[in-house]
């Protein structure tokens, strides 16, 4: 396998983070257009909240709540917003199985 094939694929898109099932996307019922993009992550007792909206032509909000407080906030591209979500998934789920017990 090449390295182009063993990299993983960022989302760039809502659309792209909708086609993992771990993302919940709601639309308006007139046009289809997205208005919010969730997804729950838990790891260790810790559960946190990633959600995107677009807040302007262009632009979208990014936030991170955390206990029921947004601990971070980010405003960029949805491209920009959707690849940072993606990678704040990636970084609080556990990389692979527990190390074993000695």
């Amino acid at each position: 396998m090449d390295l182009e094939q063993s990299e993983e694929l960022v989302p760039r898109s809502v659309a792209e983070l909708a086609a993992d099932p771990a993302w919940t996307v709601t639309r308006t019922g007139t046009t289809g257009q997205w208005l919010t993009a969730e997804r729950v992550v838990e790891h260790n007792g810790h559960r946190r909240l990633i959600g995107l909206t677009p807040i302007r032509p262009g632009t979208v909000a990014l936030m991170l709540w955390s206990g029921g407080e947004v601990v971070e906030h980010v405003r960029g591209t949805e491209a920009e917003v959707c690849a940072t979500a993606h990678r704040w998934a990636a970084e609080f789920l556990p990389a692979g199985p527990p190390p074993p017990r000695e």
